[in-house]
């Protein structure tokens, strides 16, 4: 009996390891709607909005398969907004920053992995409206989107899962988004967009030494429908479907493609202070990755 066959275990192990290593805590890093974003707001307007995102997953897949594995991850996220509207080149358009504080905590057969949390990356959105018709309730939208490597990083927590809620690298992606009215209370939302992602130089994985985390684009579409009750309360429904996003580091082949079908319900509340939204949401099929089993997240918009 040869070595390999004594060690079938070990060889297992291994493999699972390395492929913790190289994949996304949170791996989607879609452009997400809620419908009620590509309705361009009045210039002059700015809002300041505070959002709390709970984030349970639990199976671990590869290429489709369920892997025996215990996992489960919670991912909480305190994030803070600011945004303004304004004309450009006579057109609408909005600008927002935004600053995150992120818990990533593990448990199951991952509980021996430290909890990790602090800043993650900052986050910016300029947005422009080429195509507004209020009377017909038809709006085309296009944003693109840049976040910069200011979070808290550390290559250690790289080693079995990346744990870091900053990314050591420039992400971007470009968007766009197209809303009508089908009748008198109810909205269709179509979107697309595509994001590209820098290296990360600081990466260790599976490899014993600090080498660099590479990642294919990431493409994804959305659509929606919503319907207003009146005009305090609205309720939305979403699919949303991510493809690519492969990962590699410099002794790994690329791997890990994403491939995810996943839902959403989202609820508005025009209050005299500002607007609340609740969102709820999770995984329908996941081919690689972590299978998110439920999202929440509530927000809080004030405008003036």
């Amino acid at each position: 009996m040869t070595v390999s066959q004594c060690n079938p275990m070990k060889s297992r192990r291994s493999a699972l390891l390395g492929l913790l290593a190289t994949l996304m805590v949170a791996p989607a890093h879609a452009v997400d709607l809620v419908p009620l974003d590509v309705l361009p707001p009045p210039p002059g307007l700015s809002a300041v909005s505070l959002a709390y995102i709970s984030s349970h997953r639990g199976n671990l897949y590869r290429e489709g398969e369920r892997l025996e594995l215990d996992s489960r991850l919670h991912l909480d996220q305190l994030q803070l907004r600011l945004g303004h509207a304004f004309e450009l080149i006579n057109r609408p358009a909005y600008f927002y920053a935004q600053l995150a504080n992120l818990r990533i905590r593990t448990s199951g057969d991952l509980g021996a992995i430290e909890d990790n949390g602090g800043l993650g990356d900052l986050g910016m959105m300029l947005a422009i409206w080429p195509y507004v018709d209020r009377e017909a309730g038809r709006y085309v939208g296009l944003a693109a989107y840049l976040s910069l490597p200011t979070g808290q990083y550390d290559a250690d927590r790289t080693r079995v899962l990346n744990t870091n809620p900053g990314e050591n690298r420039i992400r971007g992606a470009l968007q766009a988004g197209f809303s009508q009215r089908l009748l008198d209370r109810l909205d269709w939302l179509v979107a697309g967009d595509v994001s590209w992602f820098g290296d990360n130089d600081n990466y260790f994985g599976p490899n014993p030494e600090i080498g660099t985390l590479s990642q294919q684009p990431l493409y994804s579409a959305q659509t929606a429908l919503s319907y207003q009750f009146n005009r305090m309360f609205a309720l939305s429904l979403s699919y949303f479907y991510n493809a690519g996003g492969a990962t590699r580091t410099d002794f790994t082949p690329w791997a890990n493609d994403i491939s995810v079908h996943r839902y959403g319900l989202v609820g508005y509340l025009n209050l005299p202070v500002g607007r609340l939204t609740l969102e709820y949401g999770g995984d329908l099929e996941t081919e690689s990755g972590f299978f998110e089993n439920h999202r929440w997240v509530v927000r809080f918009a004030h405008f003036f």
